[in-house]
């Protein structure tokens, strides 16, 4: 009789564990493979969550829908349910890679996380529900969870240095202006070129191109010479007076283009200071 209810019990153990499909929980698993950065832009990025399927099992699976919720520094970006058209086949014995892009926005992200513009990096964390059919009446729902981190893209600043005028006549002058740009980023930036142009007292002087490998490291700034010469005769005979002022203002606008780990960027620049004007002895 005890043999007897031990047996019992064994047949009702067995059953509650594998259910009516017989799933077990070791049959499907849910890992991360790799993230990846793409489409790195001024505006954001998309990180790309690349997540490996698991069937275990001698007969198929079919994924028919999932929900996840990104949190940025522990904060939700987003919560999205994907319902598929078209059941995804989890084949038998065999691994299956999906991939899950999350578009991030700075501009939507500062506002639902605050504080985070002043930062390098953002830490994340995804996690979510799957959602299977066995291919006859059960539905199983596995649950995942997965960290990561991005950039958040800090534009470079611009710092006017010097504006010196080596030697001037009645007709023109001989010009060196100084700049730089320091990299804010924890990464470094490599300088393709600067295109720009340069305006005295509102009036372009010179238009041109800085160009060759110059890089920026993280936290770090690169000084930048502009030489030139004018002639009054071109550029009017007002900016002689304006040259023999102890301050002028200056503007340079223009764009960067700089290569990161994460691809190209152009990163436009405008700016307009006061500043001294020295002179050779």
């Amino acid at each position: 009789m005890i043999k007897k209810i031990f047996l019992v019990l064994a047949v009702i153990l067995v059953f509650v564990a594998v259910g009516p499909s017989g799933y077990s929980q070791q049959e499907l698993t849910i890992s991360l493979k790799e993230k990846q950065i793409k489409d790195f832009s001024l505006s954001g990025l998309s990180l790309v969550f690349y997540v490996n399927i698991t069937n275990a099992s001698s007969f198929p699976y079919y994924l028919y829908s999932y929900d996840y919720r990104l949190l940025v520094n522990q904060k939700e970006y987003f919560h999205l349910a994907i319902p598929l058209g078209k059941s995804l086949i989890i084949e038998a014995k065999k691994d299956t890679l999906l991939s899950i892009p999350l578009k991030v926005t700075y501009k939507r992200l500062f506002k639902a996380v605050e504080g985070i513009e002043k930062e390098n990096k953002a830490q994340c964390m995804l996690s979510g529900t799957m959602t299977f059919w066995d291919g006859k009446t059960t539905a199983i729902q596995l649950p995942f969870a997965f960290s990561g981190n991005f950039q958040i893209f800090q534009k470079p600043e611009i710092e006017f240095l010097s504006f010196h005028v080596n030697d001037m006549t009645i007709g023109g002058a001989d010009l060196t202006f100084q700049m730089s740009f320091k990299n804010n980023n924890t990464f470094e930036l490599l300088v393709d070129r600067i295109n720009y142009t340069f305006y005295l007292e509102g009036q372009q002087l010179e238009k041109g191109l800085i160009k060759g490998d110059k890089n920026i490291e993280g936290r770090g700034e690169k000084v930048f010479s502009l030489q030139f010469l004018l002639s009054f005769f071109e550029v009017g005979k007002e900016m002689y007076q304006v040259l023999q002022q102890s301050s002028a203002s200056l503007s340079i606008a223009g764009e960067i283009e700089v290569r990161t780990a994460w691809g190209r960027l152009t990163i436009p620049f405008n700016k307009r200071e006061d500043v001294t004007i020295s002179r050779t002895s």
